[in-house]
C-alpha cells in the first residue's frame, strides 16, 4: 500500500486507485509524447547561443535535436518521472513514448523533402538513445513509489 501523499488538495494514492487512471492509458501515453517534445523544444528558447536550423516542416524541433543540451536530458528525466508517478505504465514504455513522435515527424519531413533526412536509420537509433533519461526517470519514480509503500 502506498502512503497518502498530499499534492495540495489531491491525494496521490486516491488518484492512483481511481478509474481515471485505469481508463486513460492513452492519455498518459499522449502526455508522455507531449512532454518529450516540450523537453527538447523548451531549452531552445532560453539558450542564447544556440544555432537556429532550417527544416521543411519542423524547424524548432530540428533546432532542439541538433542543439540538444543537458537541460533537455534533465527535462526528459523529469517527464519520465512525472508520468510514472501518476500512472502504472511500464517505465520502458514511458521512456520510448517520450521520443515516439520524433521519428514520425522525421518521416513526414522526408515526404516533403527527401533530402532532409539522409541518415534517417541512424537518426532513429539516436532517438531511441535519447529516451534513456525518461526511462531512468520512470524507474526512479517506480522505486520511490515502492519504497514509500514499505513500513
Amino acid at each position: 500500500m502506498m502512503k497518502n501523499w498530499s499534492l495540495g488538495w489531491i491525494r496521490l494514492n486516491t488518484f492512483l486507485k481511481s478509474n481515471f487512471m485505469k481508463k486513460n492509458i492513452f492519455g498518459f501515453y499522449f502526455l508522455a509524447s507531449v512532454l518529450g517534445i516540450v523537453s527538447i523544444v523548451l531549452p531552445t528558447f532560453f539558450l542564447p547561443d544556440l544555432k537556429q536550423y532550417d527544416s521543411p516542416l519542423f524547424p524548432i524541433i530540428r533546432t532542439g535535436i541538433e542543439g540538444i543540451s543537458i537541460w533537455s536530458f534533465g527535462l526528459l528525466l523529469l517527464s519520465g518521472f512525472c508520468v510514472k508517478l501518476l500512472s502504472k505504465l511500464p517505465g520502458w514504455k514511458i521512456g520510448l513514448t517520450t521520443m515516439a513522435l520524433f521519428p514520425i515527424m522525421a518521416i513526414l519531413e522526408m515526404f516533403v523533402d527527401s533530402s532532409s533526412h539522409y541518415v534517417f536509420p541512424i537518426e532513429f537509433i539516436i532517438y531511441a538513445l535519447y529516451s534513456a533519461p525518461a526511462i531512468g526517470g520512470a524507474y526512479i519514480a517506480q522505486g520511490i513509489k515502492k519504497n514509500s509503500g514499505k513500513k
